[in-house]
């Protein structure tokens, strides 16, 4: 009877998420000139954006691609905008609850920066870049896999089954990577092409980087706020004391968590980027 009640609950749970996300849309209105945050997963997108709402008293909409999974289930929609099968703004205008925030941030903005510009023409854009080798570690420590493989096993690939939209980025989907790489090749060309992207953009994207936020947290986002021309209405270094930055595992150096092998092909593929950035 149990399972029963349970194979049961949960489409009507289902049911009823997707009913009060519908009715969210159907009340929300975009704000026409949020500041967009854009950079590669584990970029620092996340903490930098939350603080600088919490500082200036603006609200913040994150990770709208990743709130929306495809209807056949495979993966988030992020490839669909890329490939152009799903433009952005009839994205925005069908999901206008995520852009309703005057802060949106989404790591896959990254390489939608000319886009971002057509539909939010007014926007200030920010992209953060981090030094690729532990860019690429904190998303292999987010998802509990190794960095020394040369190819992912079945139990990663479990765990991508598990992780939905985790797969489109490890597999670089909509983004024309090169398909013999391996899992860290399609990672370190992923991070390229983000930084392509900035450089390409054609409209003022404002640079920061993942390791200044980090020795100085508070004076950054102070900055930051100056910077995009808005109000700190707090102080948020109390609440940095009571929530202290998590850089992920570090027993291992990066050679031996990459292996020689794979660290080479980090720098292979990221170096002439990392070289302007200061990452040696």
């Amino acid at each position: 009877m149990q399972g029963t009640w349970s194979s049961v609950s949960r489409p009507l749970r289902r049911a009823g998420a997707d009913l009060i996300r519908y009715c969210r849309h159907r009340t929300a209105s975009v704000f026409p000139r949020p500041v967009i945050f854009g950079g590669s997963p584990k970029s620092g997108t996340t903490a930098i954006a939350a603080l600088l709402a919490e500082a200036t008293g603006l609200s913040l909409s994150s990770d709208p691609f990743w709130r929306v999974l495809r209807s056949d289930g495979d993966g988030y929609l992020l490839p669909d905008v890329l490939e152009g099968s799903l433009q952005l703004d009839a994205f925005v205008r069908r999901y206008p609850a995520y852009f309703s925030a005057r802060i949106v941030k989404d790591p896959d903005f990254a390489f939608l920066y000319r886009e971002l510009q057509q539909v939010f023409p007014e926007s200030p854009q920010v992209f953060i870049v981090r030094d690729p080798r532990e860019n690429i570690r904190g998303i292999l420590d987010r998802l509990h896999m190794r960095g020394d493989l040369e190819h992912l096993g079945p139990a990663e690939h479990r765990t991508l089954e598990r992780e939905g939209g985790w797969r489109a980025i490890l597999d670089g989907r909509g983004l024309g990577l090169d398909g013999r790489a391996n899992y860290i090749g399609r990672l370190a060309q992923r991070w390229a092409r983000g930084v392509d992207a900035y450089f390409a953009a054609g409209t003022p994207v404002h640079l920061v980087r993942y390791e200044d936020f980090l020795e100085d947290r508070a004076g950054f986002i102070a900055d930051l706020a100056d910077l995009l021309g808005l109000e700190p209405r707090g102080d948020v270094r109390q609440k940095l004391a009571r929530r202290p930055g998590h850089h992920g595992h570090r027993s291992l150096s990066t050679e031996a968590f990459f292996g020689r092998r794979n660290l080479s092909i980090i720098e292979r593929t990221c170096g002439g980027h990392m070289a302007k950035f200061g990452y040696a």
